[in-house]
């Protein structure tokens, strides 16, 4: 008869092993479908949409969530197109930024509840549905 420890020694690597594992499928699915991560202050994802294409989607978005657009802005950063567009929403301020990389768009959102708190569900309810109508 093995010690009680021995065995508990024994299985404890395989199991380490099949979670692992299991952490390692459930990122490559999540990233073979373009995946949004949530950030400190917010939601970020890569598309696979022009600067142009994301911005659209993000007016398009902020048309049917009923936030209004208060500012926006573009910018050439050494030949990497940038766009900004704010908005509010009842006592959320929205900020998207998008910045072409690769041949897609870096979209990351902010809804700011104050100077120092985000509301990063829906931040990340937005970017979800931007990623949605970029396609």
């Amino acid at each position: 008869m093995q010690h009680p420890i021995k065995r508990l020694r024994t299985g404890l690597p395989l199991s380490g092993l099949l979670l692992v594992g299991g952490c390692i499928a459930a990122a490559a699915g999540a990233g073979a479908a373009g995946a949004v991560y949530i950030t400190e202050r917010g939601a970020e994802a890569q598309i696979a949409a022009s600067v142009s294409r994301s911005a659209d989607a993000t007016r398009q978005v902020f048309q049917e969530m009923s936030i209004t657009e208060t500012k926006s802005s573009n910018e050439q950063d050494g030949g990497v197109e940038k766009r900004s567009i704010e908005g509010k929403l009842s006592d959320r301020e929205i900020e998207v930024d998008l910045k072409a990389q690769g041949s897609g768009t870096n979209v990351d959102v902010v809804a700011k509840k104050t100077v120092v708190t985000w509301d990063k569900d829906l931040a990340k309810k937005i970017l979800n549905r931007i990623v949605e109508v970029a396609k």
